[in-house]
């Protein structure tokens, strides 16, 4: 059946695509001028991937142009960390490093953009150790890989651990021991062990002789009592931290460590994960998303572990995303899964009880991932604007600081944690005894953020928090501290004083939304941009979009909606008709995420090939009985957007198509993670395998404008490393620092 369709779709769509273009915007706002020609504004982002917000600068006016570099009053909690035996919190964002000495109540920026950055920032990981004396982070040199750098935290002295270390935005590829004495890391199938100490010494044990076995850094997880557990293969061995000298330097006769026992199928570091219990004794292994084990050991020696439950992940709500495995004080474990809701489209968590059978204990609309306290009792986690914590032995809310949303959050002791939220960071410290919600008390550090500020007697004052508290910078700790003063009406504002006028004017730089001006009022008149930058005139930005094509596996729809999310874009999907079929609930989460849904027919067969002989009227079918099991599928049509199976395409195929009232959509298939090892072998260098890495710099090496990048939305058949889809991020990252804009598949179709 063919429906008739209307133009309030063609409406609804373009509705659906007002979140494109992305690309980094500056605009100003919030002028205030006092008579010691001191000024304050705002400057809000939007930059895809991070949090918007409006970081609040001051600048002292001169004759000809400003005094020296604006200077900015607040700082947001991109990401934050602990350092220096907790001495110092340590703040990230597109600005620099800032560092916040606990005791003197005092922050200075340890590094910082020289102006207010409009090419594509965004705040890359750290992994700390949990005294904060060392930092671990990877120094891009490719798009996806770069040197793993080892960083002494208080001098800054920095030692390359690896040259080509996997990149991400999720992580860094190192495991600490709970003292933070020893660090293990991967590279090239291995893993190694490094004291850090011993890294910066001229002569150090090499690293042959600190290789733990074969693996990746899934392989291998530290107990809380300071073991290592390894997998390698079926194999489970316990190695302790003082035997790992030993055990490296004659690993070939003594093996890896004591043997705990073998697992009834073959561990692979790539795709699966496991957690270990604090004596080590049990595990909890994940296997492709799919199943989830607990098991126990035996005697020891060569017996299989004894498994406990074996739970298959097909009940849950959504489609998995991320996991963490959480023991209790009896030693039980909880298991915390970050999904995609198949009923909404967007974040959530379930947390699960691990026993004879999966229990449910909560749920949380859009949380984030959590984090243990240290004394591993606690959990903490953000839903909605509020961060919450619970008792992980019997789940039961200790605590929840509510009235603002939260950017990021980091345990400062077992009863005490930074909370960065978008308007404040606080020190929250838990009162696990109170009956009551908040549990404890919370205080003000710092203003993250800020729409509302002002001049007040020479002092500078904002409002701040849920309750709209009234806050004053103290500029020799270039912090913030509450007082008693009256909140000022938006009209208290001045944009000019005996000597300059300050206004919003338009920016010649097309980066910047607005630029901030100041003209003389007296002698010769002359008119400056605060920032120059904004002044200089620069081209339009080269396009490029994203395409997504859900042909015969689901496997990746649930991160590339993640990513679209955090990017702020809704995507164009490309479904066929087996894929509708095979998969209604992933194809309901497309729709129900918000991005466009377009044909890629209602097969997946090469329609080229010599067996198929078609004609117009074929395709015209084809395309209709398409948009009928989308129908059926999810209530909703499809746009009138479409690309041939495997974008093997005709003159023929194209007319039809537009006959039938379709755009088609033609993508760049130079490079494509549909090509597997066996394909890459037998093809005799025509078609090459490259891992997703490899991709990604291959496809940002041929940018070109109007590009338009296929990505597939699962799996295919044969052997690969990994999936474009799983490093979605990093290539959309790698596309904005290119200096792209970021527009819909609609803006580029013919």
């Amino acid at each position: 059946m063919i429906r008739i369709r209307h133009s309030v779709l063609l409406a609804a769509w373009a509705l659906v695509l007002a979140a494109f273009p992305v690309h980094a915007r500056v605009s100003f706002g919030g002028l205030d001028l006092n008579e010691g020609d001191e000024l304050l504004f705002s400057v809000s982002q939007s930059i895809p991937g991070t949090p918007v917000y409006s970081s609040v600068f001051m600048s002292r006016l001169g004759k000809n142009k400003v005094e020296g570099s604006p200077q900015i009053i607040t700082c947001f909690p991109e990401r934050m960390e602990l350092l220096h035996g907790g001495k110092t919190l340590q703040l990230r964002n597109r600005y620099g490093t800032a560092w916040y000495s606990v005791q003197e109540k005092k922050l200075r920026w340890i590094s910082s953009a020289g102006s207010v950055p409009v090419d594509y920032a965004r705040t890359a990981s750290q992994s700390v150790s949990a005294d904060g004396k060392w930092i671990c982070f990877v120094r891009q040199t490719k798009n996806a890989a770069g040197q793993l750098i080892l960083q002494n935290a208080l001098t800054g002295s920095q030692q390359v651990i690896v040259e080509l270390s996997p990149f991400g935005y999720d992580g860094v590829n190192v495991r600490w021991a709970p003292d933070s004495s020893v660090l293990i890391y991967e590279k090239k199938g291995g893993i190694y062990f490094l004291t850090p100490e011993e890294a910066f010494k001229n002569v150090h044990v090499p690293e042959e002789y600190r290789r733990i076995g074969d693996g990746t850094i899934n392989s291998a997880v530290w107990t809380r009592s300071g073991d290592l557990i390894y997998i390698d293969g079926d194999i489970v061995w316990r190695i302790r931290k003082n035997e790992l000298y030993t055990r490296g330097l004659y690993h070939a006769l003594v093996g890896s460590g004591t043997m705990l026992g073998r697992l009834p199928g073959m561990f692979d570091s790539l795709h699966d994960k496991f957690w270990a219990s604090s004596d080590g004794n049990q595990i909890v292994v994940i296997k492709s998303d799919r199943l989830v084990s607990w098991y126990s050991v035996n005697s020891g020696g060569y017996d299989f572990l004894r498994i406990n439950s074996i739970f298959p992940l097909t009940g849950i709500k959504g489609s998995p995303l991320e996991y963490f495995v959480f023991w209790t004080a009896d030693d039980v474990p909880v298991l915390w899964i970050s999904m995609l809701s198949y009923a909404t489209g967007k974040r959530s968590g379930a947390v699960y009880r691990l026993g004879a059978s999966m229990d449910l204990m909560l749920e949380v609309e859009g949380s984030s991932f959590p984090a243990l306290s240290p004394d591993a009792r606690h959990v903490a986690f953000t839903g909605g604007k509020s961060l919450y914590v619970y008792d992980v032995t019997t789940w039961r809310q200790a605590g929840r600081l509510s009235g603002e949303q939260m950017a990021s959050f980091v345990w400062a002791a077992d009863d005490t944690l930074y909370a960065g939220g978008y308007q404040t960071v606080s020190l929250w410290r838990l009162d696990y005894d109170a009956k009551s919600s908040p549990a404890g008390t919370s205080e003000t550090v710092l203003l993250s953020s800020s729409d509302n500020f002002w001049w007040a007697d020479g002092r500078i004052l904002s409002t701040a928090g849920a309750q709209g508290n009234i806050y004053e910078y103290i500029p020799e700790r270039n912090s913030w501290k509450p007082c008693t003063a009256q909140a000022a009406p938006g009209d208290a504002r001045s944009e000019k004083n005996g000597k300059f006028r300050v206004f919003i004017g338009d920016a010649q730089n097309k980066r910047f939304d607005n630029a901030v001006y100041v003209r003389s009022l007296s002698g010769n008149v002359i008119t400056y941009p605060v920032f120059a930058e904004t002044d200089v005139s620069v081209p339009e930005p080269k396009k490029a979009a994203f395409v997504f094509d859900a042909m015969d596996n689901a496997e990746g729809v649930a991160r590339i909606l993640y990513v679209l999310d955090e990017f702020n874009l809704r995507g164009t999907f490309f479904l066929n008709g087996e894929f509708i079929r095979r998969y209604p609930m992933e194809t309901n989460q497309i729709v129900k995420a918000g991005s466009e849904c377009a044909s890629s027919f209602y097969s997946a067969a090469d329609l080229t090939q010599k067996s198929f002989v078609i004609d117009s009227d074929f395709i015209k079918r084809g395309l209709a009985r398409n948009e009928d099991e989308f129908f059926s599928a999810t209530g909703h049509e499809l746009s009138l957007l479409w690309h041939a199976p495997w974008y093997k395409d005709s003159a023929l195929m194209r007319r039809a198509g537009e006959e039938a009232g379709y755009r088609y959509v033609d993508a760049f298939t130079k490079f494509s993670d549909r090509v597997n090892f066996e394909q890459g072998i037998k093809s005799a260098g025509k078609s090459v395998y490259m891992d997703a890495g490899q991709l990604i710099d291959a496809l940002v090496h041929d940018l070109h404008d109007g590009m338009i990048i296929p990505v597939s939305a699962g799996k295919t058949s044969g052997t690969r490393q990994d999936y474009l889809y799983e490093k979605l991020d990093i290539l959309m990252s790698a596309v904005l620092d290119a200096g792209y804009e970021i527009v819909s598949a609609r803006d580029l179709a013919r």
